[in-house]
């Protein structure tokens, strides 16, 4: 099943879910979900567009939202979302939430989404959990980073709780992780809301 499904080893419920959805199959299809704002292309997602919709696994493989090459953001805490459909509504961009650690439906419509030529740009908290997220991430489907960087890190001017955990190394930004241990801050997603806010305006 791992030879056709074309995916990195892994274990856990989710990367097996997440195999058995690649090639078509599903067991425990309801349980995993993925929360979505801004998406056409679906009768369901069109009819709350502006308002953020839980997909199950279920619904994206036996019912396959038509996605165009959209650029996507996504983010990692569902307050992000809330923020989005609260400040700007159905002129939103599409956006998709991991909710933490990416299930086995967050990462299906990710691949749907760059199966269909659609580009991917990821923000997730500044903290060793968030980062190993991020790596997860990276395995899996290509990203760019939004507002996720060394520079971006920095300019939030150490805002936010003491850093705590093991330290884990951003393979996207070997520079990150160095400066995190330095300043010793976790900046999550909540606290730089304005900035995303804004690029989703522009």
């Amino acid at each position: 099943m791992l030879a056709l499904s074309g995916l990195p080893d892994g274990s856990g419920s989710e990367w097996r879910r997440e195999v058995w959805a690649s090639v078509g199959l599903t067991r425990d299809e309801l349980s995993t979900t993925v929360i979505t704002l801004g998406f056409g292309g679906h009768q369901g997602l069109e009819a709350w567009l502006g308002q953020p919709v839980h997909l199950t696994l279920r619904q994206l493989v036996r019912d396959l939202p038509r996605l165009a090459a959209l650029d996507v953001f996504v983010c990692e805490n569902p307050v992000v979302v809330a923020a989005a459909a609260d400040h700007l509504g159905p002129s939103c961009p599409p956006l998709v939430c991991t909710s933490g650690q990416p299930s086995a439906a967050v990462m299906h419509l990710l691949r749907l989404i760059v199966s269909a030529r659609g580009t991917l740009r990821y923000h997730g908290d500044f903290d060793w959990g968030g980062i190993r997220i991020a790596n997860v991430l990276q395995d899996r489907v290509p990203f760019t980073p939004w507002r996720f960087d060394t520079a971006s890190y920095l300019a939030a001017g150490g805002v936010g709780r003491p850093l705590a955990g093991t330290p884990v190394e951003a393979r996207w930004d070997p520079a990150l992780a160095p400066a995190m241990s330095h300043t010793g801050r976790r900046i999550e997603e909540e606290l730089v809301l304005d900035d995303l806010l804004s690029d989703w305006e522009a």
